[in-house]
């Protein structure tokens, strides 16, 4: 620092520190605070809301608390985005008493919480499944006319997720009322809703509803919409949309192609399922490992034995390392068909990559178990060594 004659100031310091904490360097973001300080630089209030939002974003909310303390000891006011910063992600990791506290913190320190403040408690409060608490925030932000289509569309989805339909729909029609106009998060959430609480034809009047109001369709909405009809196993109109997204700018991405495979493999459609499987790598588009278990469990389930370890050897080649979901579908693929040396040799390779059997496979085994006397010596001689399978 200043080894080239240019003595550095707290604002270029600051813009170091927040270039280290944008790219997930915190611990080097720290390193650097030091040094600052240690040359005689002192800190302001840009310099620890990055490097709070830096180590919030890692997951480490508590040394952001610590830090907050810091700057308050040395007569540093927290601005908005201070606070906004450590109450969302407080938030986020379910701490709401925290949050709750850090409120009155920014209050007493007169720091008027805005819309985000608010949003970020209700969001807190809709992932932890206290519905009506975040109602009640939300009434408060109603009161103070601070409500927008932000706050709106996280309460929707609180409703949608709590499978309270038609409490969503209520705010929904009273967007309009406020002078707000619902975007395409506001309807997808809302599609989406109304599939999964099996109202498939108010779902369409609401992709309709969403044309006709000059909201354009996007890849996200169309990939609820597809994920709606191959529940209800409208495979044939779930495909007509899928080729006409081929056909516009909306072209389908994996998400999109994962979702119809897997409902492809769901009503034994495995030739459309493996064409559309090849046609990835011919779209240069790539597979996920997700896309390999929901082709793999198809096949399994269609009983192609073969064919299901054949994709799970390839994988490598196609850019993927299995992981422990994939592992556990082959095996229980293989339970299921009662093909048991293969499956106990899956397992064996699964332990030494560090997996462990799920809740299903592990279901499977005790019930081939229990039958089968054999599998269960077999079982207790792999396991005698530090490895074990559950």
């Amino acid at each position: 620092m200043g080894e080239r004659g240019c003595d550095p100031n707290v604002v270029t310091c600051s813009a170091i520190i927040d270039k280290l904490c944008k790219d997930k360097l915190a611990v080097e973001a720290l390193g650097f605070f030091s040094q600052m300080r240690n040359k005689g630089i002192s800190p302001n209030v840009v310099t620890y809301t990055s490097l709070i939002h830096g180590l919030c974003n890692l997951g480490k909310q508590n040394q952001g608390l610590t830090l907050l303390k810091e700057m308050m000891g040395h007569n540093i006011s927290p601005n908005i985005f201070t606070f906004n910063i450590l109450i969302d992600s407080l938030c986020k990791e379910g701490m709401i008493s925290k949050a709750r506290i850090m409120i009155k913190t920014m209050i007493q320190k007169g720091v008027e919480p805005d819309v985000v403040t608010y949003s970020s408690l209700i969001d807190g409060y809709c992932m932890c499944s206290q519905i009506d608490e975040a109602r009640k925030v939300f009434d408060l932000m109603g009161r103070n006319a601070i409500a927008d289509v932000f706050s709106y569309n996280i309460l929707i989805n609180g409703y949608c997720q709590s499978k309270r339909i038609d409490e969503a729909m209520k705010l929904f029609d009273e967007m309009p009322q406020k002078g707000l106009v619902p975007d395409s998060i506001t309807y997808t959430t809302l599609i989406k809703g109304l599939w999964e609480v099996g109202r498939p034809q108010t779902a369409l009047e609401f992709l309709k509803n969403m044309c006709s109001h000059g909201q354009p369709l996007n890849r996200i909405t169309l990939s609820t919409l597809l994920h709606g009809l191959c529940k209800q196993g409208d495979l044939d109109e779930a495909l007509a949309i899928f080729e006409a997204m081929e056909k516009s700018k909306l072209k389908p991405n994996c998400v999109t192609y994962n979702i119809l495979i897997d409902g492809l493999c769901q009503v034994g459609k495995l030739n459309d399922a493996k064409q559309l499987f090849s046609r990835l790598f011919e779209k240069g588009l790539g597979t996920d490992v997700y896309t390999y278990s929901i082709f793999i469990k198809g096949l399994c389930k269609d009983g192609l034995l073969d064919e299901a370890y054949k994709v799970f050897r390839g994988m490598e080649d196609g850019g993927c390392l299995p992981d422990s979901c994939c592992y556990n579908v082959i095996i229980q693929g293989f339970l299921n068909h009662e093909d048991v040396p293969k499956a106990l040799q899956l397992i064996d390779e699964m332990v030494d990559k560090g997996f462990s059997a799920d809740a299903t496979t592990t279901k499977l085994l005790i019930h081939l178990c229990r039958h089968n006397d054999l599998i269960l010596r077999e079982l207790r001689n792999r396991s005698k060594g530090s490895k074990g399978v559950m």
